[in-house]
């Protein structure tokens, strides 16, 4: 009987507020608006597909601008990250010898960028992450990063990542949202702000470089919960 009752009271009680808070969660849209005077910096408004979302601004969320640039227009010594395949020296006839190669270069990104796993449909074809400093050789020819030359030319895009502070954030901007989400009003939707990243709608390369789709932050740990470092204090 006692058991019978218990699972009466579960399944009419309403679900703790807890379960509608803090839920990871991302979305792509645009700015709306951006906080003034006391707000600035701290607060902005964004669209998505569901509507409107109250956005709070934290000192370590992540913002980030990027912007498409091209290889010849990068500062020697600019960090490089290239999604390629990587082609041992070659030797020629006449005893010629061609340099280590990057090919079939499918992504190039510069600035603040750790790279993510290799997609699954390049992972098993020898492509990987190849990460270092730009160098001209070649008298300005052609460009080396990790003691391989480019296996392409110097007008191939790159994306170039820039950190920005929340000053940097304006009306209108397209923008990815990662964070996390309380939407227990649906009309008054609220979001804490992990990353934002101010898209350039021109990059086909994201499933690549950022795996939009996947990047939700990991779920909030219980805050009341010890660690196992707090449980192993002698006090």
């Amino acid at each position: 009987m006692i058991i019978t009752v218990v699972t009466w009271m579960a399944l009419i009680l309403p679900a703790t507020d807890d379960a509608k808070v803090a839920k990871p969660f991302i979305a792509t849209g645009s700015i709306k608006s951006v906080g003034k005077d006391e707000e600035a910096g701290k607060k902005l408004v964004a669209r998505d597909k569901k509507g409107t979302l109250d956005v709070q601004l934290g000192s370590d969320t992540l913002i980030e601008s990027h912007r498409i640039s091209s290889i010849k227009d990068l500062i020697p010594g600019s960090t490089l990250h290239i999604l390629a395949r990587k082609q041992a020296e070659q030797l020629g006839t006449g005893g010629a010898r061609y340099p280590p190669m990057l090919i079939q270069i499918q992504a190039i990104v510069a600035g603040s960028f750790r790279p993510p796993a290799v997609p699954a449909k390049f992972s098993g074809q020898g492509f990987s992450w190849v990460s270092g400093s730009l160098k001209s050789v070649e008298s300005g020819r052609e460009r080396e990063v990790a003691n391989y030359r480019l296996g392409t030319s110097l007008g191939t895009e790159v994306l170039l990542i820039e950190r920005r502070k929340a000053s940097f954030l304006k009306k209108r901007q397209k923008i990815f949202l990662s964070g996390y989400l309380d939407d227990s009003d649906r009309k008054n939707r609220k979001l804490e702000a992990v990353e934002i990243m101010l898209l350039d709608p021109r990059w086909k390369k994201y499933d690549a470089t950022h795996d939009l789709k996947n990047r939700k932050p990991q779920p909030k740990k219980d805050e009341d919960e010890e660690s196992e470092e707090d449980e192993e204090l002698p006090f």
